[in-house]
């Protein structure tokens, strides 16, 4: 008999990792060591043989070659391992924290297949492939791996280290939905027949965890490149380095917020944010002075708009001057001459402005900076150079050491002269160029060759990971009085929330097709298991011409903004406009009025929303949920991607088209035909200078094509005498023809600043540092009429875009004849099994059917289920202010209903150490009754006693009732008259 031996799986033990109950005792020896190792264990029989052995955490096994592992981390949680006889790495898992379990589980041995079975699953093995099935304990089938070749692997060398390409293919039932993977700026709910390319980039977030209708989820623990795809043959996982092999876990749970408090279990609770972390997030690319940035909340308070934190962008610490870039990028440092004295700033925030402040922080340091020498004398920076600057490169986060010394410098520049919250870009991770490109991100992240744990091929994606883990790690090291730690970052992966950090979309465009993506990205991120998530409300890009001057952007931000208060986290951020709420108070009212009724409901919304917030920490909830999450066996709600759940309670769909102000078709550009040079030959003269004014002649040429995206190398080739791409400016001039007779609107589009002279007439003016966006003039013309021309540009960096457009007399009047009727009228599909409430009118509907009515400006789709439970706060600008002020408690009636309202001091962490109160609010809707349970625990600050106005909702026509409770912690109960039939 020969003998081989089960050697070589990852570790799944980390630093802080969560400790495993003792579970059932078992005579079968531990799949782990005293370390937390996985030990070498033996199988009997000859090489080519299935054999088996029971451990006490599950079961290995081996077939074909393939030597496999199934061991529980707890009810419905199982962990899977394969490979070739050997892994290539011994790396613990960076994303699961959980340990296997010694848990009570039978296996039963038939002719054909394994049966083993514990707490909430069952697991089959088929002898002759080793292809797995999951059920249910009770046998319901959740899912299976192919049963022919269900991993497939290709020894691979990467850098001259080994590793494996792998190929994961699962069998899945016609009738079940897929989400989460993250957010790739896609439209689209369920990836059922979709596949996607998993690549972090500017605009995209990759968390390798995904779950079914069928109430199971599967997390991915590989960091390379991958490809998700579902089709004929299955849906199938397909990783460029698996050095480990084949490693997921599979979660099985009773509904889908089991599995994803399975997730949870496996990869680490998400902590509280700061209570004012669900409050108004205020940021702009960027604020330019420590005095600007004070003005703007000085000027929120003045207007009394709700605001809880201002964020400081991108180059305080020193920046560009005259087309050059300093060596101070992120360094941790503030410069001297606009922010002078940052202490005194966070000073004036947090007293008299009672405000926080958020600054940007980048993986890439530049090299004039004490952080960059002390992690260049450790080797800890990248070659490639960090493309903005050219004198910064990025840190290598996978070091602790690098993590500390970053953290360091973080906490004496920053979080010591007062900063609260960090937020850190460009974590995909950013080396050659904001790009939004996978490809490009790739080669990038590629090119930056080894890290401290290894090969950047093998460890794509998770760079996001390990920053956001040194700078929560060193933040916690204060202990349980610290400031409760919050970082906002670009990009993610599984177990980020552990570490207080949540992912915003990245630099987007404004438009209507883009503020819909954000809806399905959203979501599918929450159902990939991350509580939290962002995004730039109004587009971080605006490219309608006149920025805020046009109503149909603000229209667009107006809804935008509707969308925004209803995210776990509110944020306001874009650069191209300008868009603080309070300057649409004059130029555009009803603007103003939409904005500030959102924010006044966002802050109302505090006790429901800080409620959820410790249910996210606590039973791994998530607040932001597509529709599948509480309605999963109804095929009509799986693919919409405008409408979903806020919690428990409201249904949201913001509205996702213009209503009052339709957005015309991007022009064409003008044909080669119709320009002429000055002395008369095809196209306009073009001439490049070096600087963005025009500084020093570079090259020139005849451009027949006024249409360019200008490349970086090693993309393409650059203009003669350019040497920087990012700080240029071009001439265009020549003779423009009008083939028609009649109006028409001529105008460039271009990123960053343009300028278009017709007849020596200046007649587009648009000398701004912004993304690309069309802006024209319009003009009458009669046919062959000839038109003296001449365009200036300048580039900044970001997009490289300059088009010369027009609208010819009968281009306009096809666009106006086919132009739509604006409808007002919004048509919502609400789910069947419960009556919904119209938020706005009160108006009852039976689910099941779609409504449809108008909405105003101010109003958008927003519905609350029968036997919601909703407490409301006082409209208040700030989340610190009047603190044990009246809470109503609107009751939905129509089915019963529970809340747990949940308060702490909202700043530190006593609340781990049980220094909090919870609030159970039970409605029994037979009798009309709302019973409020004692107050459970306490904390220093709590408002002692708190006035409960409880109201009874009711459709237009029916009286509502209300009743007043002195809320003192005592258990009280409200009556409601039944209504007469």
């Amino acid at each position: 008999m020969k003998r081989r031996d089960l050697f070589g799986l990852m570790a799944c033990a980390s630093a802080g990792a969560l400790a495993a109950p003792a579970g059932h005792p078992s005579s079968s020896p531990s799949a782990l060591d005293a370390a937390g190792q996985f030990r070498a264990l033996p199988l009997d029989g000859p090489a080519d043989d299935f054999a088996w052995r029971r451990v006490a955490e599950g079961l290995l096994f081996r077939v074909g070659g393939l030597t496999k592992s199934v061991l529980f981390y707890g009810p419905g949680l199982v962990r899977v391992a394969a490979h070739l006889g050997q892994a290539h790495t011994a790396q613990p898992s960076l994303v699961v924290v959980a340990r296997p379990q010694a848990v009570a589980f039978d296996v039963q041995d038939a002719n054909d297949q394994l049966t083993l079975t514990g707490a909430g699953l069952r697991v089959t093995v088929d002898k002759r492939s080793g292809a797995l099935a999951f059920f249910t304990a009770d046998g319901r089938l959740l899912t299976r791996e192919r049963a022919t070749a269900p991993t497939e692997f290709q020894r691979v060398e990467i850098s001259g280290s080994p590793s494996y390409a792998l190929t994961q293919t699962f069998t899945l039932t016609p009738d079940e939905s897929l989400y989460g993977l993250g957010q790739y700026n896609q439209p689209y709910m369920d990836y059922r027949g979709r596949e996607v390319l998993m690549v972090q980039t500017n605009i995209g977030i990759v968390v390798p965890f995904m779950v079914s209708t069928r109430r199971w989820g599967l997390l991915w623990d590989v960091y390379s490149k991958m490809n998700f795809s579902d089709g004929p043959k299955g849906a199938t996982f397909r990783a460029e380095s698996a050095p480990a092999g084949a490693d997921y876990y599979f979660v099985a749970g009773d509904d889908m917020d089991a599995v994803m408090a399975g997730y949870r279990q496996l990869t680490g609770a998400a902590p509280m944010f700061p209570k004012a972390a669900f409050g108004l997030f205020m940021s702009k690319e960027r604020y330019h002075t420590q005095q600007q940035l004070l003005d703007v909340v000085r000027r929120f308070r003045a207007e009394h708009f709700p605001l809880d934190y201002i964020v400081q962008d991108w180059q305080y610490w020193g920046g560009e001057k005259n087309g050059v870039w300093d060596g101070r990028w992120s360094g941790m440092v503030w410069d001297a001459e606009r922010f002078p004295d940052p202490a005194a700033m966070t000073r004036e925030l947090h007293g008299p402005l009672q405000c926080k402040l958020m600054a940007s922080i980048w993986p890439g340091v530049g090299n004039d900076t004490a952080l960059a020498r002390e992690l260049d004398a450790k080797g800890l920076r990248f070659e490639p150079l960090h493309w903005i600057s050219k004198k910064a490169r990025i840190y290598d986060a996978f070091s602790p050491e690098g993590r500390r010394i970053y953290f360091k410098h973080t906490k004496k520049g920053l979080l010591d002269v007062g900063v609260d919250a960090l937020w850190m870009d460009g974590t995909e991770v950013e080396v050659g160029g904001a790009a939004h490109d996978p490809g490009e991100v790739e080669a990038d992240i590629k090119r930056l060759g080894r890290n401290a744990l290894g090969d950047f091929t093998r460890y794509l994606n998770v760079y996001s990971l390990v920053t956001t883990r040194g700078v929560y790690e060193g933040q916690r090291a204060a202990g349980p009085t610290a400031k409760r730690a919050l970082t906002l970052t670009r990009s993610a992966w599984a177990g980020q929330q552990r570490y207080a950090a949540l992912p915003w979309s990245g630099d987007t465009t404004a438009s209507w097709a883009a503020l819909r993506q954000q809806i399905a990205g959203g979501l599918n991120v929450g159902m990939a298991g991350l509580p939290y998530w962002s995004q730039d409300t109004g587009g971080f890009f605006v490219n309608h011409a006149g920025g805020e001057r046009n109503p149909a952007w603000r229209e667009l931000y107006a809804r935008w903004n509707q969308f925004g208060i209803f995210n776990p986290v509110y944020r306001i951020h874009g650069t191209s406009v300008e868009r603080e709420p309070y300057l649409f108070k004059t130029l555009d009212p009803a603007v103003y009025g939409s904005l500030l009724s959102a924010a006044r409901l966002r802050y109302q919304l505090l006790p429901y929303i800080y409620s959820l917030a410790w249910r996210s920490t606590q039973e791994g909830y998530i607040m932001m949920r597509g529709l599948a999450m509480d309605f999963p066996d109804q095929p009509a709600l799986r693919k919409l991607d405008d409408t979903y759940m806020f919690g428990p309670a409201f249904l949201v769909q913001p509205i996702t088209r213009a209503m009052f102000h339709a957005e015309l078709p991007r022009p064409e550009t003008v044909p080669p035909t119709q320009l002429r040079t000055p002395d008369g030959q095809p196209g306009l003269v073009l001439a490049y200078f070096e600087g963005k004014a025009f500084e020093k002649p570079a090259s020139s040429t005849v451009d027949t094509v006024i249409e360019h995206t200008w490349p970086n190398p090693p993309l393409g080739s650059i203009p003669p005498g350019l040497a920087n791409l990012d700080s240029f400016s071009a001439r265009w001039t020549g003779q423009l023809i009008a083939m028609e007779s009649g109006e028409h609107e001529i105008g460039v589009e271009g990123d960053d600043g343009f300028r278009l002279w017709l007849d020596d007439q200046l007649v587009v003016d648009d000398w701004v540092v912004g993304g690309a966006r069309f802006n024209g003039h319009r003009l009458t013309l009669r046919e062959g009429q000839v038109l003296k021309l001449r365009i200036d540009f300048f580039q900044a960096g970001g997009g490289r875009v300059l088009r010369l457009a027009w609208r010819t007399p009968s281009q306009l009047r096809e666009l106006a004849a086919a132009q739509p009727k604006l409808d007002q009228r919004q048509a919502t599909l609400l789910p069947a099994g419960c009556d919904w409430f119209d938020f706005w009118t009160g108006q009852r509907h039976t689910g099941g059917g779609s409504v449809t009515r108008d909405y105003a400006l101010d109003q958008f789709p927003l519905f609350v289920r029968a036997g919601s439970l909703v407490p409301l706060g006082p409209v208040v600008e700030h989340t610190g202010q009047s603190l044990d002020a009246p809470w109503e408690i609107r009751v939905y009636p129509g089915a019963d209903g529970r809340f747990t309202l949940y308060e702490d001091d909202g700043e530190t962490y006593r609340y781990e150490r049980g220094e909090r109160a919870t609030t159970a609010l039970r409605w029994d809707d037979a009798s009309r009754t709302l019973h409020i349970g004692v107050r459970q625990g306490r904390y220093p600050g709590m408002a002692g006693r708190r006035e409960l106005q409880v109201r009874l909702m009711a459709s237009p026509g029916q009286a509502e009732q209300t009743r007043t409770v002195p809320y003192q912690g005592q258990a009280a109960t409200v009556r409601f008259a039944v209504p007469k039939l």
